[in-house]
């Protein structure tokens, strides 16, 4: 009953004072929202168990070459073989292929093209996940020469097969007949995107005899994912995979690049930069929390204050201090339930926000919702908003001197302990503030420098798009020439042109390839002396369309055809690096090429040198050659048209040019070349936006919160003032005291918030690009500004009480 007493008097007292409930309702509600939307994210995405036993215990590995500037070298199935039999690190370990595979689908409907992924016979039991129909791979599915079989993906089982159970068994089309032998459970999505698993081994060992070499030792293609040990670290795992691979490169059969291993945990693997993004978000919104529980806990100081007296005179009617604090716990549980209920309704349509801004390869992010994690994610989050707001207030309710707040100079003055309560909070609010617009100003500076990188082409007007051609009595790169022709002559084509692997199109995977010089032995010896170039095939007219520069020599021409002298291009980099100070053309380099008749190597004569094009990420630099395409057996059926015009009515008569062309083609990977751009910068704009929204938010908090620190000083001080006016003083007097205090706040707020960011700076270090984490440049203007602010936020109420009439306010006291 007390506690009913105790809410409806705290209720009552709330309405008589709408602006202050309001003002706290909208400041935790806009705490509450943020938090729970933010955590809804972090859930569905790095929370939620994943459809795999124990990832934690999961590692994946590639190899690197720090000398050769390649952070990803793909192993071939020796090497993963070599790297894992026996192994004391793993109980299971498994071969994945370091990208999806493209494969077409050919059916009654038409031709569908999907993704694959080629997997070891152990990938689903090192996995630890078991198909929903059917089987997974037996090791007989996964030798040389096996019949073909297929796992499918929960979402291809739906929406190609209509989710029919006797497909299992049945034989598709994909390129040549698969088998279906089971079906993944819904959820399961690794790698991310695959529509299907195929055994690895008949794959490689069927293009091997195809090329008439031994894929299996020659085809990088692979990473290593194991499951580990009891007691078995992934550092400890690194270390023996480091000890194998320098042994192999001694007994020289090592990878082509170096013999260093990677190994990353499953989970960091999967999620990426998404991972330390939202961890460092939900941190951030944390901050912000805190920032909203001190404004409102100052608010509450300022309305004890206002009634200092009442609160007085209760205490000397002999109220006891557990009654008046329990007024004060139950005004602060309105409040912070009033905060939660609006913050939860608002977080639906912030986390639509959210996913709008996000980058779409964010996995799971989709699926963030209102659940009971989250809503108990939330009540801790109230509860901790209602301890906050409430313990100072309670406090100082508590422990009020009834003779000092009866006095008549106490009519609307605050006591030194609440003064001094709101002083620190503001102080708190100042630092935290500190913290969020770093972490901003980072992540907007990184931005920045992304936004200014040369990617070496133009994206604007460029739609691209796959074109795989399934007319088997002709080589793709003649048939591509002639579906190029076609399109040259389109209205409001300006250019078109093929590349074999348009720029960043798999992330860090490519075609790296070694290369000996004119003058140098053809050894291995040689190869590792000159650096890894990223191999590259293209039409004359891909450079362009994408406006990729000539800075010397000339392009590919209709001259350079198969019966003709080998050609190549180089890029900028790799010339200066190939020949230091000397002119490239002219000059002749060695590159493995493959041919039907077996794999060889061929002379190329460099023809020209065109500007670097970063090919396999926005802050990836390689060194790049292109071979001709009509010189090329490796197709280029990455198609990209510039145009003049509207991009999709263009992407619509490109891809009527290719039917007729061919009616079976499979055309997919339609966009346009911004639009991958803005995927590539997905993670840093997302983390932008969402950075400078919550600094701006604490910003304004803190700004808030001083004026209204000042502002009461101000109120409270008015008789003061009036009589220095009346006894002579000037307005500085009354200025300049009121600034230096807030100077003084700022001060130890800024020294606070400096020290709080260096350390936890620590959090963005995957998403800073071009700048540290303690940038000198970052912090000055984050000085600057809440300088500024706190220059406003105090003058201002400053300023009016100087302005204030003495004979009035005399008057009235």
């Amino acid at each position: 009953m007390e506690l009913l007493r105790n809410a409806r008097l705290a209720l009552r007292g709330l309405l008589k004072a709408r602006g202050y409930a309001c003002a706290a309702v909208f400041t935790l509600a806009l705490v509450v929202s943020a938090n729970a939307t933010m955590f809804s994210a972090v859930y569905a995405v790095l929370l939620r168990p994943l459809p795999i036993r124990q990832p934690e215990e999961l590692i994946v590995g590639w190899g690197s070459d720090q000398a050769q500037h390649l952070a990803v070298v793909e192993l071939s199935y020796r090497n993963f073989e070599e790297w894992t039999t026996g192994s004391v690190s793993f109980v299971q370990a498994a071969a994945m292929g370091s990208s999806t595979w493209p494969a077409v689908l050919d059916s009654p409907d038409g031709s569908t093209r999907l993704s694959s992924a080629g997997v070891s016979a152990s990938f689903f039991d090192t996995l630890g996940v078991v198909p929903v129909l059917g089987r997974g791979f037996r090791t007989d599915d996964d030798l040389s020469g096996a019949p073909r079989v297929v796992v499918l993906s929960h979402r291809l089982w739906t929406t190609r097969f209509g989710a029919d159970p006797r497909v299992v068994g049945t034989t598709i089309a994909l390129t040549q007949p698969h088998t279906v032998v089971g079906v993944m459970p819904e959820g399961f999505d690794f790698p991310r995107g695959t529509d299907f698993w195929t055994p690895v081994v008949p794959i490689l060992a069927g293009s091997g005899a195809e090329w008439r070499t031994d894929a299996l030792s020659s085809v990088g293609v692979l990473f290593v994912i194991g499951r580990l040990r009891p007691g078995v670290t992934p550092r400890m795992a690194q270390d023996e995979l480091d000890g194998r691979a320098r042994r192999l490169e001694q007994r020289g059969s090592s990878p082509r690049f170096g013999s260093a291993v990677v190994v990353t945990p499953f989970q960091e693997y999967t999620f990426g930069a998404a991972r330390p993004a939202l961890w460092a978000l939900l941190a951030a919104v944390g901050v912000l929390l805190l920032i909203g529980c001190a404004n409102v806990s100052g608010l509450m100081l300022t309305r004890l204050s206002l009634r200092r007296r009442e609160q007085a005179v209760r205490l000397a009617l002999g109220a006891v201090g557990r009654t008046l604090a329990s007024l004060w716990v139950a005004e602060t549980l309105i409040l912070s339930i009033a905060g939660g209920a609006v913050g939860l309704m608002a977080s639906a349509w912030i986390a639509k926000l959210m996913v709008a801004l996000a980058p779409d390869d964010i996995p799971r992010l989709t699926e963030a919702s209102m659940n009971v994690p989250v809503a108990l994610f939330t009540g801790g989050v109230l509860f901790i908003a209602a301890l906050v707001c409430g313990a100072g207030p309670v406090h100082h309710a508590t422990a009020a001197n009834v003779i000092e707040a009866l006095r008549d100079d106490a009519r609307s003055g605050m006591s030194r302990h609440t003064r001094r309560s709101r002083s620190l909070l503001l102080v708190l609010q100042i630092a935290l503030s500190v913290v969020l617009l770093v972490a901003a100003g980072l992540v907007v500076r990184s931005f920045a420098n992304l936004r200014a990188i040369d990617l070496g082409f133009v994206p604007s007007q460029v739609v691209t798009m796959t074109v795989a051609p399934r007319n088997p009595s002709r080589p793709p790169n003649q048939w591509m020439d002639d579906l190029l022709r076609r399109l040259s002559g389109l209205p409001e084509v300006d250019a078109a042109g093929a590349v074999f692997l348009r720029p960043l199109a798999l992330g860090p995977i490519g075609q790296d390839t070694t290369v000996v010089l004119e003058g140098q032995p053809d050894t291995p010896q040689a190869e590792r002396q000159n650096p890894a170039l990223n191999y590259q095939v293209a039409t004359p007219g891909y450079f362009s369309a994408m406006r990729i520069a000539l800075k010397r020599g000339r392009l590919f021409n209709a001259q350079d055809s198969a019966r003709s002298t080998p050609v190549a291009l180089l890029s900028v980099s790799a010339a200066r690096r190939l020949w230091p100070g000397r002119d490239p053309v002219g000059k002749r380099l060695l590159l493995p090429t493959f041919k039907p008749d077996g794999p060889s190597k061929a002379w190329r004569t460099v023809v020209g040198v065109v500007s670097d094009v970063r090919y396999r990420g926005i802050d990836d630099a390689r060194l790049d050659v292109y071979d001709a395409a009509s010189q090329s057996p490796m197709a280029a059926n990455d198609v990209v048209v510039r145009t003049s015009g509207d991009v999709r009515r263009v992407a619509a008569a490109v891809q009527a040019e290719a039917r007729r062309l061919d009616p079976r083609v499979v055309i997919d990977r339609l966009t346009t070349m911004e639009a991958i751009v803005a995927r590539a910068v997905g993670p840093w704009r997302f983390s932008v936006w969402m950075f400078t929204v919550f600094a701006g938010l604490a910003l304004v908090l803190a700004a808030v919160g001083l004026f209204s620190v000042v502002s009461l000083d101000v109120a409270q001080r008015r008789r003061e003032f009036a009589v220095r006016f009346a006894l002579g003083g000037r307005r500085k007097d009354v200025v300049q005291p009121l600034l230096a205090e807030a100077g003084r706040r700022l001060l130890i707020g800024l020294t606070l918030g400096i020290v709080t960011s260096v350390v936890a700076s620590q959090m963005l270090r995957g998403l800073l690009v071009g700048v540290e984490r303690v940038d000198a440049t970052t912090y000055a203007l984050v000085i600057t500004l809440l300088a500024a602010v706190v220059i406003v936020a105090a003058g201002v109420p400053a300023w009016r009480g100087a302005s204030i009439d003495p004979s009035s306010v005399l008057k009235r006291d």
